[in-house]
């Protein structure tokens, strides 16, 4: 493994391709570094108002979209603890390894809690969606949109209405898809859907997001022990009275997201930038057919944010992972049951089609070196 640390004096030099942490432009560090007014003044209220009406047009909602001091898992969290009632039970659809993270969320928080799934790799069709809710009643219903871990795109635009029908509240977990991959709130009726900015905002860590429906809210209302930090109701009440948060923010990942959204709507604007997502997914699953190895995701369930790729050829994947780095990129190993079983490639945020086509030359080198 290369000998990489910490610099404090330039930061990483590494062009990172991985499912987040993403790389985080030059435009959007300069803007994190402006200075900003406290977390309580008019300033403040303002840029709020301008993240959560640009989240609004971002997923196609009218929604309120509230923001969270947290990772996605904090948001995962607050789903079950505002949602949930102790008698009731929450279906929790699972993928793959963060799928697994939010059952376990319904189950260390005492909820009662089922887990349906498929063999990773696979997806949950409207078929597998309808059948798990046959067999019980579910107060809400829990889902990836894009699975991080298998690279799986679950076909949210049918499973969503499936789901609906019976009449649960839906969450969706979109964190490494959202503003990567087209997604409308309000055609689908998603209850919450929600993101971390690391992944395809291009923003670095520490900020969560997401849009929360009227019924979500009322019904987080009857759920006794919400919690404190992660409260909905405190959060939307906060929100909607003066564009602030109950508790100090990350201000400059704000000011941050502001500028990328801005950026997002009226700059590269949304429908080129689901396109370009598409064309990097396309562009990478193509390279993976050319040098022989094979993609991990049921084909048409592939994500066009992040590429698992099996290690169909027998690859020493952390020889590979170290010798790309040598040359500079970052790229990651499969994760959880994964590992040296797949190895993974980010093609999210502000990466554009000629950046990938430079890495994935340079890995196809190494790969022909060492197989």
């Amino acid at each position: 493994m290369p000998d990489i640390h910490f610099d404090k004096e330039k930061g990483s030099h590494l062009k990172l391709f991985t499912p987040g942490p993403v790389h985080v432009p030059e435009r959007l560090l300069k803007e994190m570094a402006k200075p900003n007014d406290t977390h309580r003044s008019k300033p403040y209220s303002e840029m709020h108002q301008m993240a959560a009406e640009g989240l609004q047009k971002l997923l196609y909602t009218k929604n309120e979209c509230l923001i969270f001091t947290s990772s996605a898992t904090g948001i995962m969290e607050a789903c079950v603890r505002n949602l949930l009632k102790d008698d009731e039970k929450g279906l929790f659809f699972s993928i793959g390894a963060f799928g697994d993270r939010w059952y376990d969320i319904g189950v260390s928080n005492g909820k009662i809690s089922i887990k349906e799934g498929v063999e990773w790799g696979k997806a949950i069709t409207s078929d597998v969606a309808q059948d798990a809710l046959n067999k019980d009643n579910y107060s809400v219903v829990f889902i990836q949109a894009n699975e991080t871990s298998t690279g799986v795109y679950n076909p949210i635009e049918e499973v969503a209405p499936v789901i609906k029908d019976s009449g649960a509240l839906l969450c969706v977990d979109a964190t490494s898809s959202m503003a990567g991959v087209k997604i409308e709130v309000d055609k689908l009726a998603i209850d919450v859907c929600l993101a971390s900015v690391q992944k395809c905002f291009a923003l670095p860590p520490g900020l969560a997001v997401c849009s929360i429906s009227e019924a979500a809210i009322e019904k987080a209302k009857q759920v006794k022990n919400r919690g404190l930090y992660f409260n909905f109701i405190d959060l939307h009440k906060r929100h909607v009275a003066k564009y602030q948060t109950p508790t100090t923010p990350p201000i400059p990942q704000i000011r941050g997201l502001t500028a990328q959204l801005d950026y997002i709507l009226n700059k590269e604007g949304l429908e080129k930038r689901f396109e370009r997502h598409e064309q990097l997914g396309t562009h990478t699953r193509k390279w993976v057919e050319d040098i022989n190895l094979e993609m991990f995701p049921e084909k048409g369930y592939e994500s066009n944010t992040v590429s698992t790729i099996s290690n169909s050829l027998d690859l020493d994947i952390s020889k590979m992972v170290s010798l790309l780095l040598e040359k500079g990129y970052r790229i990651v190993n499969g994760y959880g049951q994964l590992v040296n079983k797949t190895f993974r490639i980010g093609h999210m945020g502000e990466i554009q089609i000629k950046d990938l086509e430079k890495m994935l030359k340079v890995l196809a080198d190494i790969i022909f070196e060492i197989k």
